[in-house]
């Protein structure tokens, strides 16, 4: 099973972000190799060769060095193992009359120090020759395609799920995040607008009540601060449970603003039926106009609590769903920290 369905299964099927994924389970690997006991990271290294053409190794994008041996003649030598040296005493490897840092064939050093453009480089002395070459073995970072790849070359088995933890994490706080931006809003219809009547014994001039939103400020920002800096899911949680009170409040005041609404609306009802009684005895056209006013404030009113009901939904929605993505990675995270303490104790592999 290719890594993104398994990272699928754990965060939804609806993020699909390969590029994303693919960085993030690279960046999983380094951090786990990292954490990983020796004979493990014995199996996430390469070897590269220095001799007469490349004497010196770039350790850009290298790993930990965990070894160098350097060839000890042009023909029957063996392997010597190079002993590592503080790079400041790099250039005393050249002089025969240092005991402590004078290299030879049979005891070669290597130092880590920059080179001339500035570049961490490692060096070994003697210098390799195509006769004598020197061999390093250091970390090699892989890299990941979850779409295609289920087996991480150059790694540990047992630390792959690992992996599909990380990166199911790192979805899950891109998903955060994006709820964030997400946030729904409440677009309500504009007001009728009470009618001009004819200058007659009969009047009727009483605004038409109109739906004020409670104003709510939900800092989901804070949690994603708390997980993405802090890693700390209970402060997150508390945040969480601050956020819901939130809403409950905003629920209860949206509710009390609904009924006062449609109270106030009783009232004009009432006042608009008195005024659109007298109007039908003094002008037919005043009649008219204050029975579409009617009409349209009875349709105001309905489209007011339906967006109301639907904010309301949404916004309880939006909640559930971002309480259920930090939950997720909450759990997520203590798999992986417990899984990764687990290898960093030394368990042996396959």
């Amino acid at each position: 099973m290719a890594f993104d369905t398994q990272i699928q299964d754990l965060v939804g099927t609806s993020f699909t972000d390969q590029t994303a994924m693919d960085q993030w389970a690279a960046d999983a690997c380094k951090e786990i190799i990292h954490r990983l006991p020796r004979d493990l990271k014995m199996k996430c290294a390469t070897r590269s060769t220095l001799n007469a053409s490349t004497t010196t190794l770039d350790l850009d994008s290298k790993g930990a060095i965990l070894h160098a041996t350097r060839l000890s003649a042009d023909s029957g030598g063996y392997e010597k193992a190079c002993r590592r040296i503080d790079g400041r005493y790099g250039d005393l490897t050249n002089d025969s009359t240092d005991l402590h840092y004078y290299a030879t064939a049979t005891d070669p050093v290597y130092f880590i120090t920059n080179n001339s453009s500035g570049n961490p480089t490692l060096f070994v002395r003697p210098n390799p020759t195509n006769a004598q070459p020197s061999y390093i073995h250091h970390i090699s970072y892989p890299t990941v395609d979850v779409s295609a790849d289920s087996t991480i070359a150059n790694f540990p088995d047992e630390a792959e799920y690992l992996v599909v933890l990380y990166t199911s994490m790192k979805a899950l706080h891109q998903q955060m995040n994006s709820k964030q931006s997400d946030l729904p809003s409440l677009a309500l219809p504009p007001a009728p607008t009470s009618p001009t009547l004819s200058t007659t014994a009969v009047s009727f001039s009483q605004t038409a009540p109109t739906f004020t939103k409670p104003a709510v400020a939900l800092d989901f920002a804070q949690v994603n601060d708390y997980i993405d800096t802090n890693e700390d899911v209970e402060l997150s949680s508390a945040k969480l449970q601050e956020i819901s009170a939130q809403l409950n409040e905003f629920n209860s005041n949206i509710n009390n603003e609904q009924t006062e609404f449609n109270k106030e609306n009783v009232e004009y009802q009432a006042q608009l039926q008195i005024s659109l009684a007298n109007a039908q005895f003094d002008n037919q056209e005043d009649a008219r106009k204050l029975q579409k006013f009617q009409t349209e404030v009875s349709a105001y009113q309905a489209e007011v609590n339906s967006k109301v009901q639907e904010f309301t939904q949404t916004l309880q929605k939006h909640s559930t769903d971002y309480q259920w993505l930090v939950a997720q990675y909450g759990q997520l995270k203590s798999d992986y920290s417990q899984g990764l303490q687990a290898l960093s104790g030394g368990k042996k592999g396959k």
